[in-house]
């Protein structure tokens, strides 16, 4: 059976790359690994970790948690296998990490859609992934952006 690693953090184009992860695995019938990441958030200009409360912190946390478990419930409505990892840390590294030891066929993922110079300062999750993946890997768009682009 083959595994397709799905990244998702609850924003539009998260939610998409979910939607196709599990199509996708209805169609190949693969079992779906769902990979939620959270870290320290970093200040924009300095790239230094931030300081941010506990509360803060664990909101965080809880929040990933849930937007894993109603992901991993709208697979198990759909007829897909998935289990979830909630993960600290880099979620580019921790992406990649979960992608080689579960053997992924596929890791899915959305796209932000941040522009080239937010990306060249943000950095781009995805295109970390693009670059150190053990296996191919789909970026979904975000769907509002791209209808906008067409128009």
């Amino acid at each position: 059976m083959s595994t397709i690693v799905v990244a998702t953090d609850g924003s539009p184009a998260a939610r998409a790359a979910v939607e196709r992860a599990l199509s996708e695995a209805r169609s190949s019938q693969a079992r779906v690994e769902l990979v939620g990441a959270w870290s320290s958030p970093v200040n924009g200009t300095l790239g230094a970790p931030m300081y941010v409360s506990e509360d803060v912190f664990y909101a965080t946390r809880d929040a990933i948690s849930e937007i894993l478990a109603q992901a991993k419930a709208h697979a198990a409505e759909v007829g897909v296998e998935a289990e979830t990892h909630l993960v600290a840390g880099d979620p580019a590294v921790e992406i990649c990490r979960l992608a080689k030891a579960r053997h992924a066929d596929m890791i899915v993922m959305g796209s932000r859609g941040h522009g080239p110079l937010a990306a060249a300062l943000l950095g781009s999750v995805a295109a970390h992934v693009v670059q150190h993946a053990p296996c191919p890997v789909m970026v979904v768009p975000d769907p509002a952006r791209a209808a906008r682009e067409a128009a």
